[in-house]
């Protein structure tokens, strides 16, 4: 988020002058009554960022930094501040009338905070800023280097998140100059912004990480404080070197621009921006009331923040509709699911009860089964044990005529056989077997069956068939 942001800020002043010189209808001050120490400066400060300001005298500084502290109303131009900004200066902010305790106990009025932590806080601020029994005394007595003490300690406990230092560091001593940078630096951890303006370049350089350098109220540079005090002390450099009829020239010159400065150029500016952002030439007139009259927030901010603030409203419809949906859709899908899952669980029941069944009709059948079986074999056991037993006698009388007879069927069939074999090999010849060759095919080939060629060969498959080898077929 922003600290603060400013943009366009102007700022008039009126010349006055001497009565003759106001009659007086040829004088260039006759015509020119008022000049500009701001001519359109723009700048934002982040938190925890520290901001340079700096320029010779005269360069608008003072004018700013009172502008920024809401002491001071511009002329034109914006200002969103997104901060609680306490402004500490060497010789403003502070009631000269009251002493400095009152001064003190006026701040913490302003705090909603409770009593204890109220005395709290004025004990602390008493003991910073170390001024003793002056802090009775009403702050007109004071010097400069005592009144910036008080106002930059008040500034730095009061709950600040932007403090504003107007030439305030300058003025104190360095033993407790030292004390307070050191606050300021755990202020500036801690989140809290910082605006320095000094003409000690040192003050500045310790804490801003970007400055800017204002020139007769315009902005000169803006950008990272080594670049910009390389540059102020190029020309506080040829200040120095510079004659003083150049020195006078110059002086004259800017005087002039201040006075004839043209508020037109930076409403220009301003409208352009505003066309970006949606506006058009019909918006023209409500833009030049913001511009010159109103001079209050930046209208791109309040554009922005109305966005901001109706983007998370309608988030949270869409989130509550985005919810009822959801509980419907959840509800309706229960009710699918519900009623899916009864179905299913009727469906599985009755084909586990089917399953059931046929499982146990099935194990019943098996059952009967290995009985039967099993009574067969009892009955087959009995019986063949029956006839064993009565068989017994007569193969024990015929074995001898068995093995005889058996022996003398061998034989002659032995003889038949190998009087076969040789017959069938002597009317055989040998071939070779080529790749692709088949029983089948060789036995249509030669004119005789698959099993006389299996036969002659001694070969129980066409598996035993295999290219290259011989074997014997019918002539």
């Amino acid at each position: 988020m922003k600290k603060i942001e400013i943009k366009y800020i102007t700022k008039e002043q009126p010349l006055i002058t001497e009565k003759k010189e106001s009659v007086n209808k040829k004088s260039p001050l006759a015509k020119n009554k008022s000049f500009w120490p701001l001519q359109g400066v723009s700048l934002t400060v982040n938190p925890g960022e520290a901001v340079g300001l700096i320029g010779i005298n005269g360069s608008g500084k003072r004018t700013l930094t009172e502008i920024l502290a809401g002491r001071l109303k511009q002329t034109t131009g914006f200002t969103t501040l997104n901060a609680k900004i306490n402004y500490a200066s060497s010789r403003a902010g502070l009631d000269e009338n009251f002493t400095g305790l009152e001064n003190i106990k006026s701040q913490i009025t302003k705090m909603d905070i409770d009593e204890f932590k109220a005395k709290h806080l004025l004990n602390g601020i008493i003991d910073f800023c170390e001024l003793g029994n002056w802090l009775e005394r009403p702050v007109r007595e004071y010097s400069v280097g005592m009144y910036a003490r008080l106002s930059l300690t008040i500034a730095m406990f009061t709950e600040p998140e932007m403090i504003v230092l107007d030439n305030v560091l300058n003025a104190l001593d360095i033993p407790y100059s030292q004390q307070v940078n050191q606050k300021l630096q755990e202020l500036k951890d801690s989140g809290v912004a910082l605006l320095v303006a000094d003409v000690n370049l040192v003050n500045v350089e310790r804490f801003c990480e970007r400055t800017l350098w204002l020139q007769f109220g315009k902005v000169q540079q803006l950008g990272p404080t080594p670049d910009v005090m390389l540059q102020y002390e190029y020309f506080q450099d040829w200040l120095r070197n510079a004659t003083l009829p150049e020195k006078n020239k110059y002086f004259a010159k800017k005087k002039k621009d201040s006075q004839n400065f043209d508020i037109a150029q930076i409403y220009e500016e301003f409208k352009v921006e505003q066309f970006k952002h949606g506006f058009t030439r019909k918006d023209e007139p409500k833009m030049r009331r913001a511009f010159f009259k109103e001079r209050g927030a930046d209208p791109v901010a309040a554009i922005e923040k109305n966005a901001a603030k109706k983007t998370p409203a309608n988030k949270k419809k869409m989130s509550k509709r985005n919810k009822q949906r959801l509980i419907w859709i959840v509800v309706l899908l229960g009710v699918i699911g519900l009623g899916s899952w009864g179905y299913l669980s009727q469906a599985n029941k009755s084909k586990l009860k089917s399953e059931q069944k046929t499982t146990l009709t099935s194990s019943e059948k098996r059952v009967s089964s290995l009985k039967e079986q099993r009574s067969s074999k009892k009955k087959q056991s009995s019986l063949a044990a029956s006839k064993a037993a009565a068989s017994s006698k007569s193969v024990s009388e015929s074995s001898v005529k068995a093995a005889s007879a058996a022996s003398e069927s061998s034989a002659k069939a032995a003889s038949a056989s190998s009087a076969s074999e040789s017959s069938l090999k002597a009317n055989t010849q040998t071939i070779n077997v080529n790749s692709g060759d088949t029983l089948e095919g060789l036995a249509e080939k030669y004119a005789t069956d698959v099993n006389t060629i299996k036969k002659i060969n001694n070969i129980s498959s066409e598996a035993d068939l295999k290219a290259g080898s011989v074997i014997r077929v019918p002539k």
